[in-house]
């Protein structure tokens, strides 16, 4: 995995929505790319992956690293409070996103927000293979192998809603980031800032 230095991707914008001084938990850090952003906000950041090497990496701009197997459900983190948890495409490669969502309210503080970024089943180039029959799936992207689970936006935030939160605002990525129009269908990604309820 490597970091997308684009304007219009998440590794760009999700860095931009914290703020300095925050204390952030990165659940499915990877090898800390968003650790690394923050670290010129003041930013304390901690990490969640499976991937031991990823962590090893990581744990170069993370307070901490922790191991867990998200397919838990739970993240474990005793009882730390963060003003941000991110989910920077990670849920739709778990089971029960919606499980772990619940799980992570308790670990907020007073005021915090989750941010998290879901592609987009919804973008026109799926839909016009669906209407020729084709659900292929691919090495990366949207129809990545090796994603569980597939949001449209309105689905994406009736979870969000469904497991106590408020949605505040919902960014697309991509193109409609870039032009600004028809988002559900060009959107590559949808980035969720959710508060708890």
């Amino acid at each position: 995995l490597t970091k997308n230095y684009s304007p219009h991707s998440p590794h760009t914008i999700i860095p931009d929505l914290i703020k300095p001084g925050s204390l952030v938990l990165d659940v499915g850090c990877n090898t800390g790319f968003l650790a690394k952003e923050l670290l010129s906000k003041k930013t304390i950041t901690d990490g969640i992956d499976i991937n031991e090497k990823a962590l090893k990496k990581a744990a170069k701009y993370c307070r901490s690293v922790y191991k867990r197997d998200l397919y838990e459900s739970v993240l474990g983190m005793g009882k730390k409070k963060y003003d941000y948890v991110v989910f920077a495409d990670l849920l739709e490669h778990i089971p029960r996103p919606d499980l772990l969502l619940l799980d992570a309210r308790k670990y907020l503080r007073p005021g915090g927000m989750i941010i998290a970024s879901l592609p987009n089943i919804a973008r026109l180039e799926i839909r016009l293979n669906l209407l020729l029959g084709r659900f292929d799936y691919t090495y990366g992207g949207i129809l990545s192998e090796d994603h569980l689970r597939f949001f449209t936006r309105k689905s994406a935030s009736e979870m969000f809603t469904s497991c106590g939160y408020t949605v505040i605002q919902v960014i697309p990525t991509g193109l409609a980031h870039q032009v600004k129009i028809l988002p559900n269908l060009l959107a590559f990604q949808f980035i969720y800032i959710c508060s708890k309820k």
